[in-house]
């Protein structure tokens, strides 16, 4: 499978270390490949597992509760890391460019590097919203937030805004609005969005799902604005929504969608009309199945209407390890991944409750969250069992 031959060591590369890419770390920790040598590069010596971020911007979780030293594993097992991104991709010369000029050739490549902005932002957005990933933007959510509570005395107004009303948009401003009113005073939350011009948040869930989400943020209190966001600025964002033209905001979270990072199209792979590589059942992104990937930094050649969500990410994540593997020992055989026909959605209220989607399933309750709480340990656990 491998076309090229070489007497020292042969080279695979894991670039980026997201949900679909730690089932490959673990398995090259606990069994190293004889004859490779296996580099990590990732700019974040820390994996943040996205499922605990509500409860950390809430302020239930501190920000180490969500986090896998994917570096440490990668050094505990004999791996070089390169603390650092990818810039471009060569796939015919097989050649990745970092971003501090080094080029490092590769017999292998696992790409995990997941997704950048959704075309151009707004005017403001890059110097006054926060990104919820990476998760050091996040942080700094969370610290703009605490530099208003620290000077705003009880009972007092803090207006905050939220562009983006799909499941991270709800999860993020109830988080928000839970560590306001957790402060003892009082909390003003927006979301604005384009695509919730019928009044109802989570684009594309089902309609049940859609209103249990609407009558939730109601009743938190939390708005929702239907509008095109035209600028953020320091204290306020604007839009064109005809009755919500400028709205107050001392802390302001980009949840807008994402795109591909643009070195993917122009790296000789076969890409969708986005940019996106084009990924086999296999998730081989090359006919001769040297570039492999998963999460949200790809699309299914056979499914490509498959969310890029976390769900996905983790269950590709099995495929991608064992396919990987199969590929460095030489074995012409390879799984398929087959995307799930639905998934258990479970969002965070950050007050005790959470919202379950589940087929023809829809509630509110608290069990939800429990049941939310015990997935996400378990999750984290698989990993942090791994030597450092």
């Amino acid at each position: 499978m491998l076309s090229r031959l070489a007497v020292t060591r042969r080279h695979l590369i894991l670039a980026g270390a997201g949900h679909a890419q730690l089932d490959l770390l673990a398995l090259l920790a606990r069994r190293p490949l004889d004859g490779w040598q296996v580099s990590l590069v990732t700019p974040q010596p820390a994996f943040h597992y996205s499922g605990m971020l509500p409860a950390i911007v809430a302020g239930a979780a501190a920000p180490d509760a969500a986090q896998i030293p994917v570096a440490a594993i990668a050094r505990a097992a004999g791996m070089r890391v390169y603390d650092d991104a990818v810039t471009a991709l060569d796939a015919m010369t097989r050649t990745i460019t970092l971003r501090s000029g080094a080029v490092v050739p590769f017999d292998l490549l696992s790409l995990d590097v997941g997704s950048g902005p959704a075309g151009p932002a707004p005017p403001g957005v890059a110097e006054h919203a926060f990104a919820m990933r990476p998760f050091a933007s996040a942080l700094g959510l969370i610290a703009a937030i605490e530099r208003v509570l620290t000077v705003a005395s009880r009972g007092a107004r803090v207006p905050a805004v939220v562009i983006g009303a799909g499941a991270a948009g709800v999860e993020i401003a109830c988080a928000i609005r839970a560590r306001i009113v957790n402060a003892q005073r009082v909390p003003l939350v927006t979301i604005i969005d384009e695509a919730a011009r019928d009044g109802l948040p989570l684009p594309g869930f089902a309609s049940a799902s859609r209103r249990m989400a609407g009558r939730a943020l109601a009743a938190r209190g939390i708005a929702l604005v239907a509008g095109a966001v035209t600028e953020v600025r320091s204290d306020a964002v604007l839009t064109d929504a005809a009755e919500h033209r400028e709205m107050p905001s001392v802390a302001t979270a980009w949840v807008a969608g994402s795109g591909p990072h643009p070195w993917l199209a122009s790296g000789g792979l076969a890409c969708d009309a986005r940019g996106y590589p084009l990924a086999a059942p296999t998730l081989a992104l090359n006919a001769d199945a040297t570039i492999f990937g998963g999460g949200d930094c790809i699309t299914l050649r056979d499914a490509p209407e498959t969310p890029k969500a976390g769900v996905y990410a983790v269950r590709m994540a099995r495929v991608l390890a064992a396919n990987v593997r199969a590929a460095a020992d030489g074995q012409p055989r390879l799984a398929r991944y087959t995307p799930q026909a639905s998934f258990l959605a479970l969002l965070s209220l950050s007050d005790g409750a959470a919202l379950l989607s589940w087929r023809w399933l829809t509630l509110e309750s608290r069990w939800a969250q429990r049941l939310k709480s015990r997935i996400d340990e378990r999750y984290l656990r698989r990993y942090r069992a791994l030597p450092v």
